[in-house]
């Protein structure tokens, strides 16, 4: 601290001026720049959003290879924006609620985007990006006031970092609005939990339930992540009183409420039912239709150790939540507690999902998210309990943060748009007549409409349409994940030419293969069609 000295004239002292009048000589402090931050903890918000946002939007476009989801959720935006209801394949789409397509079609609108879906989709990647920003800072304000400002800035880091986050914010998935409307929620809980019941405590009430419903409204599991641990709090040691929970509770169906009458309204709840049925029956695991547990021979252990060094810290933040949130949740302090219930409860749904649900890899993302935000409380209560580890938890929060930035450097650094450099392939190097089979569900959704590209999945389907080329995926025809079989993939190895390559992290080898005709004659000839493993066709 830099200090310096003055002098006071009039008081008793040692030192006299020339007029033998006493002078006080005074110490004032000069506040260092650390000191000043500390005290308007808005900067170290802005600073940890802005490295948020470096992450974000380094390689929006390139760093992630086209995902399924995020195309189909570019259509639906697209029909809403448009003024119709969001449907594929012809049937109105209700198997998540329209929250987040609706706040992609306003973007659509204000900016007066266009184009084919995955065009689409990967100018939503910087709305996503954005909305992945605003994630960081709600983070950081929730971990600040639960435990101050170096937990909440090391968090906030952790974040804006972490490779798991930075893949869904960087691709186009309701998961990162949804993600920030379920912490935005639980930062208004907090700041009502100390309040005396006073209209701005009922504000506070209703606007953490209208937020919780619009993260619902999204993506209607959230509720698991929100009403929930709400009702748990009511049980768990009084932490939140009833009629509180209860006024939470019952404006955060109020969203969901307005989108089934619209529903209902227009004739369609039958067709809603049905649709959502089915995705209950998915989210417990009845039902195995994605997923590593829809695959049969694929191993999620397999696939964890292969991915150990892209999302390593990923990994470890999943672990933590049901550790951290038992104990938090075992905290004196109510805002603690809860958070500790959220962070626990959205734990174990994430571990019932890997064994027994619809393993899906976005379902990770909201248990990472209560994981930052329950972990820094668990770690200084240990520390508060045990100050012998002070010197052990330091060193531990100086790997994961560091080890976090330099993977969340290697993930935005990587180039993998094989997709998209694989369709300016086809459009600018292939004759305009070329008859090109696609393999993959991603390929199917991504590509077409396009005249002459259909999906042909086996031998059979290249023969009988007299394709010339055929576009494939390694990873996803490799584990079972396209419509063409893992052998159709060894047969083009082994008598097609290859006339593109890209390897990429997240598809493997996307390749166009030029076919040999006497060889495709001359194999389904002999019987060998190698049929496709799903979606009907021939």
């Amino acid at each position: 601290m830099l200090t310096s000295s003055t002098i006071i004239p009039g008081h008793p002292t040692n030192a006299q001026d020339q007029s033998g009048t006493p002078m006080l000589r005074v110490r004032i402090r000069k506040e260092s720049w650390s000191s000043k931050l500390a005290r308007h903890p808005v900067w170290f918000a802005g600073l940890v959003g802005l490295l948020a946002l470096v992450f974000r939007v380094t390689g929006v476009e390139r760093a992630n290879d086209v995902f399924i989801d995020e195309v189909t959720y570019a259509d639906l935006a697209r029909q809403l924006a448009a003024g119709q209801v969001p449907s594929t394949s012809g049937s109105p789409f209700f198997l998540h609620p329209p929250g987040s397509y609706a706040l992609n079609a306003l973007v659509i609108r204000i900016l007066g985007l266009d184009g084919h879906p995955m065009d689409l989709a990967l100018q939503l990647r910087w709305f996503n990006a954005f909305l992945g920003v605003a994630t960081v800072v709600v983070c950081f304000m929730l971990v600040r006031r639960l435990v101050g400002l170096g937990p909440a800035t090391v968090a906030g880091i952790i974040l804006a970092s972490d490779p798991f986050v930075l893949r869904m914010d960087g691709r186009l998935m309701m998961e990162t609005p949804t993600g920030l409307a379920v912490l935005s929620g639980w930062l208004l809980v907090l700041l009502l939990l100390k309040r005396e019941r006073t209209h701005t405590r009922l504000r506070l009430e209703t606007a953490a339930g209208l937020v919780f419903g619009l993260a619902i409204v999204m993506k209607d599991m959230t509720a698991i992540f929100t009403v929930v641990p709400l009702l748990a709090g009511v049980l768990w040691r009084r932490t939140v009183p009833p009629l509180t929970a209860l006024r939470i509770v019952g404006c955060s169906v109020v969203p969901y409420l307005i989108y089934l009458s619209l529903i209902t309204a227009g004739g369609l709840l039958p067709q809603f039912l049905e649709q959502k049925s089915v995705g209950v029956l998915r989210m417990a695991g009845v039902v195995q239709m994605t997923g590593f547990n829809a695959v049969p021979g694929v191993g999620l252990l397999d696939r964890l150790m292969v991915l150990l060094g892209r999302f390593g810290t990923s990994y470890v933040l999943l672990g933590l939540s049901i550790v951290a949130g038992v104990l938090a949740a075992a905290s004196p302090l109510v805002e603690r507690r809860i958070i500790g219930l959220f962070s626990l409860i959205t734990g174990l749904v994430g571990v019932y999902s890997v064994f027994f649900g619809a393993a899906e890899e976005q379902f990770g993302y909201c248990v990472v998210l209560a994981a930052l935000v329950s972990t820094p409380v668990a770690t200084v209560m240990v520390v508060t309990w045990r100050p012998r580890l002070r010197g052990a938890v330091t060193a531990v929060v100086i790997l994961m943060t560091g080890l976090g930035l330099f993977l969340g450097v290697q993930a935005r650094s990587v180039v993998d748009d094989g997709l998209v450099r694989a369709r300016a392939f086809m459009t600018t190097e292939l004759p305009p007549s070329a008859i090109v089979g696609l393999t993959s569900v991603t390929g199917e959704f991504a590509l077409l409409p396009h005249e002459g590209w259909e999906v042909l999945p086996s031998l059979q389907s290249l023969h009988d349409r007299n394709a010339e080329y055929v576009l494939t995926q390694g990873r996803q025809l490799g584990e079972g994940y396209g419509y063409a079989s893992p052998a159709f993939l060894d047969w083009l190895e082994k008598n097609a030419q290859p006339v593109f390559t890209f390897s990429g992290p997240t598809s493997g080898n996307t390749v166009v293969w030029k076919l040999d005709r006497d060889k495709l004659d001359a194999a389904v000839a002999g019987g060998m069609t190698l049929p496709p493993v799903t979606g009907g066709y021939p």
